[in-house]
C-alpha cells in the first residue's frame, strides 16, 4: 500500500502544476503565439525528416521559450500582486523579465533558421 499511496501522492502533486500551465494558456496572449510555433515546430520536425541532433535543438529551443514566458508571467503576477500602482522599478524589472522571453524566442528563431537553411542547402547540392 505505501507504493500505492506514493504514487498517488506524486499524481497529485502534479495538479498545481497543470493547473498553473491551463492558467497561463488561458490568460497570456503571447502563450496563443507560442502555441503556434510549438506546432509549427513539431510539423517542420516531421517534414524535414530531422535528424535525432536537430529535433533536439527544436524541442529544446521550444522549451526554453515556454519556460521563460511561465517565469516571466509569474514575475509579472508577483509584482502586481506586490505593488498594484504603478512604478518605474516595477516596470524596469518587468522590463527585464520580457526582455529573457525575447532573446529566447531570438534563440529558437536561429535554430529553426540554420536547420531550415542546411536542410534546404543540402537538397539543392543534392
Amino acid at each position: 500500500m505505501n507504493f500505492i499511496n506514493f504514487v498517488i501522492e506524486r499524481i497529485n502533486s502534479i495538479k498545481p502544476a497543470i493547473q498553473g500551465l491551463i492558467f497561463t494558456i488561458k490568460n497570456e496572449k503571447n502563450t496563443r503565439i507560442h502555441s503556434i510555433a510549438t506546432i509549427l515546430a513539431i510539423i517542420l520536425i516531421f517534414l524535414l525528416k530531422l535528424n535525432y541532433i536537430e529535433t533536439l535543438f527544436f524541442i529544446s529551443a521550444v522549451f526554453i521559450v515556454w519556460i521563460t514566458e511561465f517565469f516571466n508571467t509569474a514575475i509579472e503576477y508577483t509584482l502586481d500582486f506586490i505593488h498594484a500602482d504603478k512604478n518605474p522599478k516595477v516596470k524596469i524589472i518587468k522590463d527585464i523579465s520580457a526582455a529573457g522571453v525575447l532573446l529566447s524566442a531570438i534563440y529558437a528563431l536561429l535554430v529553426a533558421f540554420i536547420i531550415i537553411v542546411t536542410k534546404i542547402l543540402s537538397v539543392i547540392q543534392s
